[in-house]
């Protein structure tokens, strides 16, 4: 099944809707913050009035190509959720991270036009870039199990200690609030208020200050994920042999919260550039990418047989 022409192109097709979702949160996030979210008018899904618009400057060009690509890796990634869920109809991880996957670009596409409609507020603005993540992670998650089955794999061969599954839970709750939190920041425009890293204005807290306020919290919240990830690789280290995938994982992880804080700090001292910004953005998908993917393998980790839904099925052509 693995050397198979149609195993080889699924997997293909699910590794290219997976790129795909992150390239359209990076495209996302330049259209906000080049401020082309509006390069359309208040139009949607039309731009200007056409399907396709002169493309008169380069906020309707950035805007214009924002709904393109959304619009044509959003059926790449259709295509990719049908032919899983045909060819393994008994995987319940399959149907349900099919779910995912196109349940949240249905309603990361709404709250696209609910932001051009309502004039681009923060909260929504933070919703659409958070909802975006968790069709990045439905996509790539799916991506993972159909390389799973394609490979004849019934149950991963290191499960995740069954005593950090709370953790790794907890973990990613915290971690998608601190991005929503990180894309609220953005969004109010908070970050000018808090000039350099570490210190803000030369002072740690006490600033009386909204915005101020609002990056403070930012980066204490930041710090708080670090110290979460440190503490899961210390508890998990005693596991590194026994559970080699997911301590490579947790590695991997820590790395990406590494560089997360300091293409933080970057962002600080480039003035909050439009080309760091998007590293920033960059490495967090990919670092809550990870992170779902513990939590995910947290959920394998009670004991007992493997339900029978998750077995490989034969595929059907």
């Amino acid at each position: 099944m693995t050397g198979s022409r149609s195993g080889r192109a699924i997997r293909g097709l699910g590794l290219a809707a997976t790129v795909g979702m992150f390239v359209v949160d990076m495209v996302g996030f330049l259209d906000t913050e080049t401020r082309s979210a509006l390069g359309c008018g208040r139009d949607w899904p039309l731009c200007n009035g056409a399907v396709i618009p002169r493309l008169s400057n380069l906020h309707v060009t950035i805007e214009f190509m924002h709904r393109a690509i959304v619009g044509g890796f959003a059926v790449i990634t259709l295509i990719f959720v049908l032919w899983a869920w045909r060819r393994y109809p008994g995987s319940t991880s399959v149907r349900g991270f099919s779910a995912l996957a196109i349940g949240f670009i249905v309603i990361q596409s709404l709250l696209g036009a609910a932001a051009v409609i309502w004039v681009n507020p923060p909260p929504v603005l933070a919703l659409h870039l958070g909802f975006g993540l968790l069709a990045l992670v439905g996509t790539g998650l799916l991506t993972v199990v159909v390389f799973r089955l394609e490979a004849g794999q019934a149950a991963p061969r290191a499960r995740f200690p069954a005593d950090l599954r709370r953790l790794a839970q907890f973990l990613w709750v915290y971690g998608f609030a601190a991005i929503y939190w990180g894309s609220y920041v953005a969004f109010r425009e908070a970050g000018p208020a808090c000039q350099g890293w570490p210190l803000c204005n030369g002072r740690w807290f006490g600033q009386n200050n909204p915005l101020v306020l609002l990056d403070e919290i930012h980066r204490l919240v930041a710090l708080g994920l670090a110290g979460l990830v440190v503490w899961l690789l210390v508890v998990l280290y005693r596991y590194r042999r026994t559970s080699r995938e997911i301590w490579v994982a947790a590695v991997i992880l820590a790395v990406l919260v590494a560089t997360q804080i300091a293409s933080g700090a970057y962002l600080v001292f480039r003035h909050l550039a439009t080309g760091p910004y998007l590293i920033h953005v960059g490495n967090v998908s990919l670092l809550f990418l990870v992170l779902s993917y513990l939590a995910y393998r947290s959920l394998e980790s009670v004991p007992g047989p493997t339900p029978a839904s998750d077995l490989a099925q034969p595929p059907v052509i």
